[in-house]
């Protein structure tokens, strides 16, 4: 008696396991190409979106007629919602506006770039730019939430100091000073002398918070001179 399997044996255990098995394989088999050449479709897709919205918005950086602006803007808009050109363009709308005294539409565009963010840097960049406008424009609380929205690292200092001012603007200085200190321990290694000088106006003394009645511009400003003349003594001191 032979060793091996007969051909004919071979084809009926074979039939037997394909009735059992080959629908599934197929399935199996059909699901996998049909992932790598979506996939592949995919990605020449996003690639061809990623040229061409990079050359339209090039065109919208480099166009110097305000209506031809204003179409390459739109056409942005219309043709890659949800882009990184579509928030670029968007928050330079809004520092047009603010340049214009418009905070209103300043305010419309840094939150449609918020909103339409691809990504967590460029949102909490509209974010800030965002909590700018609307205190500006009286609106203190919302300016506050959009500063919590603010979670990446770089930017983490900005949004505690820029929610330090708001409080001291308002007279809350315990919740000034916290922002402040959080601000200043974010940064780490870091220095940031103004920063500082804001922290330190806002301490309590003698355990006890005040109102800070100055101006915070005036503030600023004040302590813009303390930092000049710190340098102008180590330089006379150098020499």
């Amino acid at each position: 008696m032979s060793e091996y399997i007969s051909d004919e044996e071979q084809m009926n255990r074979f039939s037997e396991w394909w009735k059992e098995h080959g629908t599934s394989l197929l399935i199996a088999v059909g699901v996998t190409v049909a992932a790598i050449v979506g996939w592949n479709v995919y990605s020449d897709q996003r690639q061809q979106t990623i040229e061409s919205g990079t050359a339209v918005y090039a065109e919208y950086v480099d166009a110097t007629e305000a209506d031809d602006k204003l179409a390459l803007a739109q056409r942005i808009k219309t043709e890659f919602p949800g882009s990184s050109f579509q928030v670029l363009v968007a928050l330079t709308e809004a520092k047009e506006a603010v340049d214009a005294g418009d905070l209103t539409t300043a305010l419309e565009a840094l939150q449609s770039a918020r909103d339409a963010a691809p990504d967590a840097l460029l949102a909490d960049l509209a974010s800030l730019r965002l909590a700018k406008v609307q205190y500006a424009l009286g609106e203190a609380g919302a300016a506050l939430q959009s500063l919590q929205r603010v979670r990446n690292e770089g930017y983490q200092s900005w949004a505690l100091e820029l929610t330090g001012d708001i409080y001291l603007a308002e007279g809350n200085t315990e919740q000034a000073y916290a922002a402040y200190t959080s601000a200043l321990e974010s940064l780490g290694e870091q220095t940031r002398p103004l920063l500082e000088i804001k922290r330190d106006n806002a301490a309590p003394s003698d355990g006890q918070f005040s109102v800070f009645a100055q101006p915070l511009e005036q503030a600023l400003q004040d302590a813009r001179k303390t930092l000049a003349t710190d340098d102008a003594s180590d330089s006379t001191s150098d020499d």
